[in-house]
């Protein structure tokens, strides 16, 4: 079976064995997995006539919201660890509301392997002197030229109190979590704030939107989240002597909106927005 794939077909109904599922399946080397909410009864009966396997279109006509139904390409060499793996995790599928799984062989598998561009067919554009000048452009003096004032909060703060603040400063999208010596501990972003508190109040929209790992390990992060400290990534920042560049690197590494400006001892001083950056490189390259 070394060179044929299968497409394995799950359909789970209980999704609290979706993070064990997807950890057990691509420990075996499973490529990737595409996770649906439902194919719907009509579409997934068509679809498993064509193999033959119309019987179990029933599977597919049952509630969806409760269920989510698994696709990957597996090589054959892996197909039965991959069973195997599906199994344990959900507890065998001879268990009661656990769901169904069945394997088909495909004829043809193209794209499961992506040829990589080499990077010495990129050509890099040559900087103007005039781009080089805000490159290396001190954050000081930005903070000098700038009036955003930094968002900071306590570790203990609740969201509710993280929200406020932000809200006192309506152009920062970022907050600092800090230590009771004002040293910087993590970040807070807008985005990963108002998903948190709407999930609290709205869970079922997020549930929807679980169709891989990663998503589903979020969302189980999400139902233990308390404090501040729960949901802050880690703490990145410039000093004051950094180049503007160093600011806007770090930005679009941790694809941010801004992000504090800390002294030798890691005490916030100050901030440095996304939109400052840009207002900044129109009055410096004018």
């Amino acid at each position: 079976m070394k060179n044929e794939h299968f497409l394995l077909v799950i359909i789970l109904d209980d999704l609290n064995r979706l993070p064990a599922l997807l950890d057990g399946l691509y420990a075996t080397g499973v490529p990737g997995v595409t996770i649906v909410n439902s194919l719907g009864g009509r579409k997934a009966q068509s679809w498993l006539e064509d193999f033959g396997l119309g019987g179990l279109s029933r599977w597919f006509q049952q509630d969806s919201e409760a269920q989510r139904t698994l696709l990957c390409a597996v090589p054959g060499d892996m197909i039965d660890a991959a069973v195997a793996a599906a199994e344990k995790a959900v507890g065998g599928f001879g268990r009661a509301h656990s769901g169904v799984l069945f394997t088909i062989p495909l004829r043809h598998t193209l794209g499961l392997k992506k040829r990589v561009i080499p990077e010495d067919t990129v050509t890099v554009p040559h900087a103007s002197s005039k781009d080089r000048t805000f490159s290396a452009y001190p954050v000081s003096k930005a903070l000098e030229l700038m009036d955003f004032e930094p968002v900071t909060v306590p570790s203990d703060a609740t969201l509710e109190e993280v929200a406020a603040a932000l809200l006192q400063k309506p152009s920062t999208h970022v907050a600092a979590v800090i230590s009771r010596n004002n040293h910087l501990l993590g970040l807070v972003t807008l985005r990963h704030l108002a998903d948190q508190i709407f999930f609290n109040i709205m869970p079922e929209l997020f549930m929807h939107e679980t169709k891989d790992k990663e998503q589903a390990i979020r969302i189980s992060k999400m139902t233990q989240v308390r404090t501040v400290v729960d949901i802050m990534i880690n703490a990145v920042a410039v000093r004051e002597q950094d180049p503007i560049s160093k600011a806007f690197e770090v930005m679009h590494k941790h694809k941010l909106t801004g992000l504090p400006v800390v002294n030798d001892s890691n005490e916030v001083i100050g901030f440095l927005s996304l939109l400052e950056l840009l207002a900044l490189e129109l009055k410096v390259g004018a």
